[in-house]
């Protein structure tokens, strides 16, 4: 009776966990955007910015994370889980998913934004915020892009008097602040110069 009593138990443990994988599999496709946005929003977020920004490469990472537990979470499932007795494989599945955090707080903390101070910018692979101070650019470089025929805006590169530099791509919200920048550019008579006679092509 205890022996089939647990087997039940068992069986509905593995159908909770499909059905978690599952779930978890699906929603790495859209949850990310969800997840990322919602938590800087709230974090980070201050009314002074121009504008505020996450990088797409925050939302891959977060994403890469989510599919690496539902990975793990499937070979637990097809392969282990009948056949180690005991926590053993539980344990061994558990520090395996530990791998999976730093990916989470990376993507969390992947963002750029800029205000009259510059432009300020955390990376990917550390939590320290880097700072570009609009009066430190030595020059700054308007890169176009030849797609299917139209040239338009691509990316902002800021050069930095220490050798520093940051990339921006053109997006809406750096298309939207457009005039500070030239504004900012101006008022500082920082060198601007562009590939609009040789842009890049794809």
């Amino acid at each position: 009776m205890i022996l089939v009593r647990r087997k039940k138990v068992d069986e509905e443990y593995s159908v909770k966990l499909v059905a978690y994988t599952i779930i978890l599999f699906i929603s790495s496709f859209f949850a990310p955007f969800v997840i990322v946005a919602s938590y800087q929003s709230v974090i980070y977020f201050s009314r002074s910015y121009w504008f505020f920004a996450t990088p797409f490469s925050a939302y891959i990472t977060f994403m890469g994370g989510m599919l690496y537990i539902s990975v793990i979470m499937t070979i637990y499932l097809i392969f282990f889980r009948q056949r180690w007795e005991g926590g053993k494989m539980q344990w061994i599945t558990g520090l395996l998913l530990l791998v999976s955090l730093p990916a989470f707080m990376l993507s969390m903390t992947n963002y750029y934004y800029m205000d009259e101070k510059g432009i300020h910018y955390n990376g990917l692979t550390g939590f320290a915020e880097k700072e570009y101070k609009w009066n430190d650019m030595s020059n700054v470089q308007i890169i176009y892009r030849n797609h299917q025929g139209t040239t338009g805006f691509f990316q902002y590169k800021f050069e930095m008097t220490d050798g520093r530099n940051i990339v921006l791509p053109f997006n809406d919200k750096l298309s939207e602040n457009k005039y500070r920048i030239e504004a900012k550019i101006k008022m500082l008579k920082i060198p601007v110069h562009d590939n609009f006679e040789n842009p890049i092509v794809d």
